[in-house]
């Protein structure tokens, strides 16, 4: 294995044991704020829920950090795109289940019939994740295959995550001290998902800012040839005369 090679395995697993440490510790945290409600989490969910995290990541950001390799339709952003909508599915659940949360809990004070059907939560989530995949599939491919458009999606969704996780924290807690059977309702499953996207979209995210603007050639090159442009501000590419 070349240095370069050890490098990558070794950043992987430092971000693989980092998700383990941070999943325990935030169960250790909530189980003891709403007084060990939740059992012990099974050794599936502590070691291979991290694994699926650290390698999801792992392709997501590959079309931003590998090395371009130069072809005539530029690079897919298909995969990146479907897992970054995902996210985006997931956030938008977290919402409506946290407006619904609050108006049943808080408005209406009957904290007992805040739960959510499962049937019209895979609907949603399902219609939310085909939405948000039109809907980025055609802001990322309207410039030939922009990587920075998917550089912004993401940076929307951690701040959208980080909004949502702080909103849901102390209802979620309210709930918890007023509901039986905590596990299905509304701002369980908001404060679930929002930590859940905001785990997943750190790792993404921490690379955009340390490596993004370190790589020239997404802004310097042709998308559609990789010839280097000419001049910087010019919407013509001097190769292969496609518009930029």
């Amino acid at each position: 294995m070349s240095m370069n090679g050890l490098k990558r395995l070794l950043i992987i697993m430092s971000a693989y044991v980092a998700t383990i440490a941070t999943v325990l510790l935030t169960f250790i945290l909530f189980n003891t704020v709403v007084d060990e409600l939740f059992s012990p989490l099974p050794w599936e969910f502590i070691f291979i829920c991290p694994a699926v995290i650290v390698a999801t990541q792992c392709i997501f950001v590959l079309p931003i950090v590998k090395p371009p390799r130069l072809t005539t339709r530029g690079k897919s952003l298909v995969v990146s795109t479907c897992m970054a909508s995902f996210i985006g599915a997931l956030l938008m659940v977290a919402l409506v289940a946290l407006v619904y949360s609050i108006v049943v809990t808080l408005a209406m004070n009957m904290p007992k019939q805040d739960e959510t059907e499962q049937s019209y939560f895979w609907f949603f989530l399902g219609f939310s994740w085909v939405v948000w995949t039109i809907g980025l599939l055609i802001y990322t491919n309207r410039k030939k295959r922009d990587p920075s458009s998917l550089v912004r999606c993401t940076s929307w969704l951690f701040a959208g995550s980080l909004i949502e996780l702080l909103l849901s924290i102390p209802l979620a807690i309210m709930v918890a001290r007023r509901s039986s059977c905590y596990c299905s309702t509304g701002s369980f499953v908001s404060l679930t998902f929002s930590f859940f996207a905001a785990l997943w979209l750190f790792g993404p995210f921490m690379i955009i800012l340390l490596v993004w603007r370190k790589r020239p050639w997404t802004k310097d090159h042709c998308f559609n040839c990789g010839y280097p442009r000419k001049a910087v501000n010019t919407s013509v590419c001097s190769e292969c005369g496609v518009e930029l």
